[in-house]
């Protein structure tokens, strides 16, 4: 079985687990289409490639997400408003269709949909986080694009029940619903059985500037926390997205004399995150609605987090709860709560190592349980299946 799997940008690291289920799919031919291609870690060669004319003519190899930043996102987004690589694809592929189009996002879908119809074939497109609610809030036009989304695509997938339930809420019909949980390469994310000391805790978060991940709130509880728990350090990693959120956080640790306890780093490749991951006592990542109406869907780094034997301090957001089992894995506080996140910090803070130990191995069986990539690439497998003897 052929399937053409469709994204504006084949690969962001924020998205490294996408690579990972589709090599993961045993029986299924994986094509990529995308009118910017990476040739980073995620640039598999097993998979068959559509590159767009121009950027073979132009740019033929970036091998960062970040290599020519101005002429990826024209090459990505200019396709909304004059949709040659769709065109292309459609010359291409003509003669011999894949079996069928899985697009990545919603908008996506909704950029392909009339590709899918010329081609005769049937569309899958699977929600992520921003095209929930953030884009229809954005760009009400695409409230209509979804309805016709919704009716015309064959499947909608999503990560969990409440993806489900919002996409459901928003007019997908609920037959077409779907879920397949992201997941984690348990072979790359290896578990390690950390010694923490008592009244010592050394918290991370890793995640892009961005309002939803909570970065404020993350410093404010540390902040709380630090008054009774001297003796912590809290790291923030991650790509510097919004500017104005950064100097936020800069002025925040710079306001409270916090330096000595709180270190910036910048980005951390995903090939990284494993080894990088394994300095540290506890995660954290209290995710909530933005004011643009964006939001978390299943952050897939909480998951990483847990493989490695990492506790997880985050919030009751969307479908954190089902990633993180609160007082199993880690300890939830309600969204925003710094006072409560506070409270939880300091829990670990004072906790003995061997309670420890056992969050950190309920969490590793957790995500070996539940969100194992070779399980999640059979569930999506059987769902082509399905759609192609129909």
């Amino acid at each position: 079985m052929r399937t053409l799997h469709l994204f504006d940008v084949y690969l962001p690291s924020t998205l490294s687990w996408v690579a990972q289920l589709l090599d993961s799919l045993e029986g299924v031919e994986v094509e990529i289409g995308a009118p910017w291609l990476v040739r980073n870690r995620f640039y598999n060669p097993k998979f068959k490639y559509h590159a767009f004319p121009p950027q073979r003519w132009f740019f033929p190899k970036p091998a960062t997400e970040f290599d020519f930043p101005f002429w990826q996102k024209v090459f990505a987004a200019s396709q909304r408003r004059l949709p040659t690589y769709p065109f292309f694809l459609e010359k291409s592929l003509k003669n011999n269709p894949p079996d069928l189009l899985h697009a990545h996002f919603g908008p996506t879908g909704c950029l392909y949909l009339p590709l899918a119809k010329k081609l005769n074939r049937p569309l899958v497109v699977t929600f992520y986080g921003f095209d929930y609610s953030k884009l229809p809030n954005l760009r009400p036009v695409f409230r209509e694009k979804y309805k016709r989304l919704f009716e015309e695509a064959t499947k909608v997938i999503a990560a969990s029940k409440v993806g489900c339930e919002k996409l459901e809420n928003m007019g997908c019909p609920p037959e077409k619903l779907a879920i397949v949980p992201p997941s984690p390469n348990l072979r790359v994310f290896k578990f390690s059985l950390r010694k923490k000391e008592k009244e010592r805790l050394r918290l991370v978060q890793i995640a892009t500037f961005t309002p939803k991940k909570g970065h404020l709130t993350t410093l404010e509880a540390f902040r709380l926390a630090l008054k009774d728990c001297p003796n912590m350090h809290l790291t923030l990693a991650g790509e510097r997205q919004y500017k104005n959120l950064f100097e936020q956080v800069e002025k925040f640790i710079q306001l409270h004399d916090l330096q000595e306890n709180v270190t910036l780093q910048s980005f951390v490749e995903n090939h990284r995150m494993s080894d990088f991951m394994q300095d540290f006592d506890v995660f954290i990542h209290p995710s909530c609605y933005a004011p643009d109406g964006d939001h978390e869907a299943t952050p897939v780094v909480l998951l990483e987090a847990q493989a490695t034997g990492l506790p997880v301090l985050a919030t009751t957001h969307f479908d954190i709860p089902a990633e993180v089992l609160h007082d199993r894995t880690g300890l939830l506080a309600p969204e925003g709560d710094a006072q409560s996140l506070a409270d939880h910090i300091r829990r670990f803070y004072f906790m003995e190592n061997e309670d420890y130990q056992q969050f950190s191995q309920n969490a590793r069986h957790h995500v070996e349980t539940n969100f194992d990539v070779k399980n999640s690439a059979r569930k999506l497998r059987t769902l082509y299946e399905e759609i192609h003897h129909s």
